[in-house]
């Protein structure tokens, strides 16, 4: 697994206590929040859920790549769908 590397924090101008941290996770970014004053959902559990977050989407990109890896042109789909239109047989 890797780990998130820091990028950098942002302090709202209205709310000094408010803090937002930036992380990159598997070349995607996200933010964690900070409320000094305020009680947090602890840090560990943000980072926990927008890794994961990132992890599933990642999952779902990977297998929707792999289930739509097609190996024929536009030209033979176009082809194939044309003779099924004539004939009202599919051909693999």
């Amino acid at each position: 697994m890797s780990k998130a590397r820091y990028l950098g924090r942002c302090v709202d101008k209205y709310d000094r206590d408010s803090v937002d941290l930036e992380y990159e996770y598997r070349d995607r970014t996200y933010w964690v929040h900070i409320h000094n004053t305020k009680g947090n959902e602890p840090l560990v559990w943000q980072h926990r859920n927008a890794q994961s977050i990132i992890d599933k989407e990642i999952a779902l990109e990977e297998k929707f790549i792999e289930n739509n890896n097609c190996k024929e042109t536009v030209e033979e789909s176009l082809d194939k769908f044309f003779e099924y239109l004539e004939t009202g047989e599919w051909k693999e």
